[in-house]
């Protein structure tokens, strides 16, 4: 059976299982740390805290953005637009993209290993044959000619097959993505509940979790937090995702990132909802497409929590139609808005030649990094479960 784990977590229970020496004081009862999974594409945050009985429970719902490594590979790529021009740089990806592959493995060495203290030129390796044979097709020119006349001339420089960078402009490069990064953190670092969240510690995870501008930007923020590094730290995740396939029960509680619900029909009230989703059943007046939650957002979620929410009912003579909706608001009053999102369908067929009314009720189960509806037949004890991925 295939097993969804969540980022962070697997960060966690790696962390958890083999802590470094950095690490031991996370490990300790009732200690309460942010996990901070810095990855290419995307950087996921949450609290955790470890409770007396060994396991861990999310303390704040997990939050990212887009704030990571790739948008510092794109400073850098804008800084090639800037000399080179923009269709200079769509050509070298469309005629040669090995070398804007080797251009992009460049420019991933260079934001691992340039430091913040760094006095000297960042040198930066460039497919120097080809964007050179690429500025004499659109320029008429030679690449030193057109780097020297660009707009960036007084913080870039080429030698060879190098583009030198001035430090502080380099420095520069890097701020947005440290600057949005510290802000998500910092969102979760307020009052959590009317408390304070009492974070003792960051754990750094993933890929761009090597960077030494964003730990050092990171340090500068939070000089009382404890900045943690664990060995490997781009390949945590997946070596904890191999310990959650044994311990899926080492997170005991969830919080909820959105409200969940159905769409269901309601008795029409003039003064509360909108005549167009009037619809008439049986003679009487529904409101059609009614949000009806079962799990609102920022509730804590223990492991196997069931949720018997719903008695409906129907006189289908084939069954019915049940659609589960999340959406990211407190309070919602129809499904068929922006404000909701259609998270599946579930089909629940039944024998009914009579048209009788049959009632139906439905169970949630949650806790684990999906939940599962249940539709009950009340007469023919008949059931049918479906899974739903929890969403992050």
């Amino acid at each position: 059976m295939l097993t969804i784990a969540l980022e962070p977590e697997a960060a966690s229970i790696y962390c958890q299982t083999f802590p470094s020496a950095g690490c031991r004081e996370i490990s300790e009862i009732g200690s309460r740390y942010m996990v901070a999974d810095l990855g290419g594409g995307t950087v996921d945050v949450t609290v955790h805290e470890k409770i007396p009985n060994g396991t861990l429970k999310e303390v704040t719902k997990a939050s990212g953005n887009g704030c990571v490594g790739t948008s510092v590979d794109d400073a850098f790529v804008q800084v090639f637009v800037r000399i080179f021009g923009g269709p200079l740089l769509n050509s070298l990806k469309s005629e040669s993209p090995e070398s804007y592959l080797y251009l992009l493995r460049s420019i991933e060495n260079v934001k691992r290993t340039f430091q913040p203290t760094q006095t000297r030129k960042v040198n930066l390796t460039i497919p120097y044959a080809t964007l050179g044979d690429l500025c004499q097709s659109n320029f008429g020119d030679n690449i030193k000619n057109v780097v020297s006349s660009s707009s960036l001339a007084s913080n870039i420089e080429i030698c060879k097959d190098k583009l030198r960078i001035e430090p502080l402009f380099a420095k520069s490069l890097f701020k947005t993505t440290c600057d949005n990064i510290i802000a998500l953190i910092q969102s979760l670092s307020v009052l959590q509940q009317g408390r304070p969240s009492n974070v003792s510690s960051i754990l750094l995870v993933g890929g761009f979790a090597d960077c030494k501008m964003v730990q050092n930007a990171l340090k500068t923020a939070f000089p009382n937090i404890n900045i943690i590094l664990q060995d490997d730290s781009s390949v945590i995740v997946l070596k904890g995702a191999v310990l959650f396939g044994y311990k899926s029960d080492y997170i005991s509680s969830r919080i909820a990132r959105y409200t969940y619900g159905i769409s269901c029909y309601m008795p029409f009230n003039e003064s509360i909802h909108d005549r167009k989703r009037k619809i008439i059943i049986n003679g009487k007046e529904k409101c059609d497409n009614i949000f009806c939650p079962f799990l609102s957002m920022n509730t804590s979620i223990p492991l196997g929590h069931t949720i018997e929410k719903y008695n409906f009912s129907t006189e289908s003579p084939t069954g019915c139609w049940c659609q589960v909706f999340i959406t990211d608001r407190n309070v919602v009053m129809y499904t068929d808005t922006e404000e909701c999102t259609l998270l599946g369908l579930f089909k629940f067929s039944i024998t009914n030649h009579r048209r009788e009314i049959r009632e139906l009720k439905a169970i949630f189960n949650f806790g684990d990094t999906e939940f599962s509806m249940t539709l009950l037949d009340l007469e023919s004890k008949s059931e049918k479960k479906k899974f739903f991925e929890i969403q992050r």
